[in-house]
């Protein structure tokens, strides 16, 4: 798999968790405290976001970090 096929893996996963919590893109950018905008390309994988990053939205979606970034890890 390659980089740009993993970050859109990611960002699926992060789509899907973010619907079973209920939640829209506001409310996860404004917990996290970025902007929408940033966190929309994180989702659609357009973006890399940093390791510290991915551990705070683990963190939101009360998930270990192996589990948001494990590619042979679905919900």
């Amino acid at each position: 798999m390659d980089d740009k096929e993993y970050l859109k893996k990611i960002g699926i996963k992060l789509k899907v968790l973010r619907s079973l919590k209920g939640l829209s893109q506001d409310d996860v950018a404004n917990q996290l405290d970025v902007d929408k905008s940033y966190y929309s390309k994180i989702e659609r994988g357009l973006t890399n976001p940093s390791i510290l990053y991915l551990r705070h939205i683990s963190n939101l979606y009360a998930i270990t970090l192996s589990e948001l970034v494990d590619s042979n890890i679905s919900f």
